[in-house]
């Protein structure tokens, strides 16, 4: 049955054609040979992790699996995640189980040039997971990655997700994940993109339950001829659910980027609240950006605001900085440092936080 469903997918991927993304101008092109992925992806963790997809748990998991073709960055990305997939995780945390930790691995390198991951994670009532997920590659390969994550939070359960995406020029990186969030559950992700050539990220997030939670919190870098598209879908469908977004990204070079956001508040949802802020930094003046904020409700009784802005950098503080004696490229770093710092901070490792601006400082400085 598992091999049948595979099978499906596969079939279903090649009767698509390859995606044209209009909003970057874009035509995407899948690799046409999935070779095996040959590295362990989980590095750390503190919990039993299920290794294979076998017939017996294929009929066990088999509703967290199956999604509607709608989801994620579209069709032709969820079937080929489902279908060729040569990696990916399972986790299912057990109900009542506190301090989970687990820390994934997703690099690319010569032996490994394409990466197709198909997670499913389900955190089971009043448990909790933290789960940390590095993107890197070795800087000589031309990789694809694609991946697609599906992610349900049960009753009172908790899960936070960091994701620092540093991949080099070389790569194309496309990531979706679809989330179910339950009564008096929350997902927190910190999701950071400071690399790729290409990358498209998505989140679908199902606010299913009253009182149920998801804050994502994101920072994006472009430089050089960089073409990014972010995509944040909120359904809000429990009572006073909530579900905020807030973004901060820098813009240099020829960079191209679209961020998305809509909140869709559905009858039934009384009291609901939810918010989608975007923030960018304009580097230069041959940079592209729009944002695209949408707010849909049938449902009267709830609090709903977007908002999007971008700038120039500030003249003063440049001025400020480089009357203390930096140089005009150092001063922009820290311009560009200060606008992340209110979404680095929710990072509650100082390791990882002082590695973000390395890589920040790493990527404008070349520029």
């Amino acid at each position: 049955m598992f091999q049948n469903y595979k099978k499906q997918n596969i079939k279903e991927y090649e009767r698509l054609p390859n995606p044209y993304w209009k909003r970057i101008n874009e035509n995407i092109v899948f690799p046409e040979a999935i070779s095996d992925y040959n590295k362990n992806i989980v590095s750390e963790k503190n919990f039993k992790l299920i290794e294979n997809m076998d017939e017996d748990l294929w009929f066990k998991y088999i509703g967290y699996l199956e999604l509607d073709k709608n989801h994620g960055l579209g069709e032709k990305f969820l079937r080929f995640a489902e279908g060729f997939s040569n990696t990916g995780v399972f986790i299912d945390i057990e109900a009542n189980s506190l301090g989970n930790k687990s820390k994934i691995n997703m690099n690319i390198d010569s032996d490994n040039p394409i990466l197709v991951d198909h997670n499913l994670v389900i955190v089971r009532k009043n448990s909790e997971l933290d789960i940390y997920i590095n993107y890197e590659d070795d800087g000589k390969t031309n990789g694809f990655h694609n991946g697609f994550t599906k992610i349900y939070v049960e009753d009172g359960a908790k899960l936070n997700i960091y994701k620092i995406q540093n991949y080099s020029n070389k790569i194309k990186h496309f990531d979706s994940s679809t989330i179910f969030v339950d009564e008096d559950a929350e997902i927190n992700i910190v999701d950071i993109q400071l690399g790729s050539k290409l990358k498209g990220t998505n989140y679908d997030v199902q606010l299913k339950g009253n009182r149920s939670f998801c804050d994502i919190k994101n920072v994006y870098l472009g430089t050089d001829n960089n073409k990014m598209d972010f995509n944040y879908h909120f359904d809000f469908l429990g009572r006073e659910s909530e579900g905020y977004i807030e973004s901060s990204g820098a813009l240099t070079d020829e960079s191209w980027k679209v961020f998305r956001s809509t909140e869709n508040f559905i009858k039934g949802c009384k009291k609901a609240e939810g918010s989608a802020k975007e923030y960018v930094t304009l580097l230069n003046k041959n940079i592209k950006s729009h944002a695209i904020p949408a707010l849909f409700a049938t449902e009267d009784d709830i609090i709903g605001d977007h908002a999007a802005s971008a700038g120039q950098l500030d003249e003063n503080k440049m001025f400020y900085l480089m009357s203390r004696g930096l140089d005009e490229e150092r001063a922009k770093i820290l311009v560009v440092e200060s606008s992340f710092a209110p979404i680095l901070e929710s990072l509650s490792d100082k390791e990882v936080k002082a590695d973000i601006l390395k890589l920040v400082k790493d990527r404008l400085g070349r520029n």
